[in-house]
């Protein structure tokens, strides 16, 4: 799975590709699907004391995650043994959830595929 972190100015960050963090088919949809939200996709390092400190301050507004099977799931809070950060706001994961209805509708059908992502097999 991969995180990705949305900010109050219209950016959404995820970490860059590694040899731990793998490149995807979801991870890339959510990249270009981002673009047409009107978001500023951003691929760096996020650090634990950035989310803390992004979350407390309300800076960061939401997190999800993305995957094969789990398409996109927001994160409530990140939870260790020390502490619990979770977002100020609470995170309404509205621009998750937009970005989640267009690629399963996408998927699905129910949307034009202007990406040329689909291919017919019947």
């Amino acid at each position: 799975m991969n995180l990705f972190f949305v900010f109050k100015d219209g950016r959404l960050v995820t970490p860059r590709l590694t040899d731990t963090i793998l490149e995807g088919v979801t991870r890339n949809s959510v990249l270009t699907l981002a673009k047409d939200e009107g978001l500023t996709p951003e691929e760096r390092p996020i650090s634990i004391d950035e989310w803390r400190e992004g979350a407390a301050s309300g800076e960061i507004t939401e997190v999800f995650a993305c995957g094969t099977a789990a398409v996109i799931t927001p994160v409530g809070e990140l939870v260790s043994e020390n502490e619990r950060i979770k977002l100020a706001a609470g995170g309404n994961n509205e621009i998750a959830m937009r970005i989640r209805t267009k690629l399963l509708d996408l998927q699905y059908g129910r949307s034009e595929d202007k990406y040329g992502w689909l291919t017919q097999l019947v």
